[in-house]
Formats: C-alpha cells, structure tokens, sequence
C-alpha cells in the first residue's frame, strides 16, 4: 500500500497492515476513510479458520473455507458495504477482519456469529479438524495487527490446551497463548533438569494427575492403576528430582513443566511434519 496505490481490496489492505506493507499511518487512515471506516474509532476483530497446525494444507484445503469465512461478513454492518475480496490467506486457514461502530456492537453480534461459525463447519467438506479462532476487539492500526495475531494464536493455544473446543476465544485464551509462547522459546532448558531424572511410568502419572485436578482416585482410574501405585509413582518423583506434589511451591513447578513437555511434544511434531 503506497500514496500511487488507486485500486485496492479490503484483504490487501488488512494484509497490508499486518505485515506493515506501508508507508505511513495517514495513508492507512486515509484508505480506511475511502472504504467507510475510521481506523482509530471503529472496532476491528479477526476471525480465523484454521485447519491443525501439524496438517499439510493445499490451497484447495483453504478455499474450502472460503464459504465459512465470507458467511461472518454479513454480521458486519460495515463489512457488508464494503465490495470485493475480504478473506485473508494464513499458514494454515483464511482469516476476515470483522468492523463495528464500538464493542459493544462487536459483542451483540459475537453469540450469533460464533453460531454461525458452528454451522458452516458442519457444512466443511474435509477430513481434517478446524478450529475458530476470535481474536480481541481492538481499535487503530496496532490494534489491527493484534486481533489478526491473536486470532491465530488462539487456535494454537486452544490446539494443545482446549482440545476439544471449536470456538476459541483469545479473551480467555491469553494465559495459554502466553505459556505457548514462552515454551517454545525457553522450554527446553525449562523441562530438561526435570523430566530427564523421571522414567516414563512417573512422566504419564504426573501428566494424568494434573489433567484430573491432583485427584489421585481419579488418576488412578484413568491409568487403571491402584491410588496406592499413583501415589508410589509421586513419591519417586520427589526423590529423583527433589520436587514434592503436596508442597505450593514444588507443585507449581511440576505442573509447569507438564504443560510445557506437552507445549514442547506439539512443536516437535509440527517440525516433522514441515
């Protein structure tokens, strides 16, 4: 997007943003006048589709998406004045940039389209699994290029954390996108110290215990061991590495490093599969 641009989409202009393909911030506000929105005032949320971050995705597999997309445009006001292409090509899906006059009309029209979301998918032609990612309601160009973020980052988050929910929201998710993140930059010294010390029987029971709240009468059904073979299991955890499940402190630790072995797993996985 330059000042001799003279014909642009509404997709471009977005991408435009998110990349910083621009000369300067006047410019962006002035194209946003032209097409009948203010950049500073009005409120932008991303949507994204997303097949899973491990999947080989065609271009076929993304415009089969194309239809659920361009259905969240009609809960858009200002989006459904608005001509020409509005659907973005990500890694992994499509995403549109949704527009509304404040939050609040965002989030009167969020419920309907949320549903509408669910209904398309039902719709999708396609083996693989895909997820909504709604990223935050934000206003200016930052704000544009954080709701596109966080629309995708919310689906890989949701991915390892949330696996069985579609719909995922960034409000909510930010905690886990944040974990995400930090993980895979510094997870491997994080982990390494631990798990190293620990055989596969006390890693699966840690990670079990975890997933069912510390309730080791619950681990020990879901492993089909005895509570006394789960709680055997925890106490060589505190002697191989010094941590202990019922001290506040060392319990955190370990519970960070659960979810962070399986941060660390979902990355190595998407690696071979590139």
């Amino acid at each position: 997007m330059n000042k001799n641009t003279t014909d642009i989409t509404l997709s471009a202009y977005f991408n435009d943003i998110v990349i910083g393909y621009y000369e300067d911030e006047d410019l962006v506000k002035s194209f946003g006048k032209k097409f009948g929105f203010d950049v500073d005032k009005d409120t932008f949320m991303a949507v994204s589709f997303l097949y899973p971050s491990d999947a080989y995705v065609t271009g076929e597999d993304k415009e089969l998406l194309k239809p659920a997309a361009e259905a969240m445009i009609h809960f858009s006001e200002i989006n459904k004045k608005i001509g020409g292409s509005q659907v973005m090509m990500a890694d992994m899906g499509l995403v549109v940039i949704l527009m509304s006059h404040s939050k609040r009309d965002m989030r009167y029209m969020l419920k309907d389209l949320e549903d509408e979301a669910l209904r398309q998918l039902e719709k999708l032609d396609s083996d693989m699994r895909v997820r909504v990612g709604i990223g935050t309601m934000e206003s200016g160009i930052k704000g544009i290029k954080h709701t596109y973020k966080n629309a995708l980052d919310a689906v890989a988050a949701g991915e390892i954390f949330k696996p069985d929910r579609v719909i995922l929201e960034y409000v909510g998710m930010e905690i886990y996108s944040a974990i995400n993140q930090m993980v895979v930059s510094y997870g491997d010294r994080l982990t390494r110290t631990v798990l190293k010390q620990l055989g596969e029987t006390e890693k699966q029971v840690l990670s079990k215990y975890y997933k069912c709240k510390e309730n080791v009468a619950l681990t020990a059904k879901q492993l089909d061991m005895t509570e006394e073979e789960v709680q055997a299991s925890l106490n060589q955890v505190k002697i191989n590495t010094g941590l202990d499940v019922s001290d506040n402190e060392d319990n955190f630790k370990l519970h960070f490093i659960t979810i962070a072995k399986k941060v660390l797993e979902n990355d190595e996985r998407i690696k071979r599969s590139r």
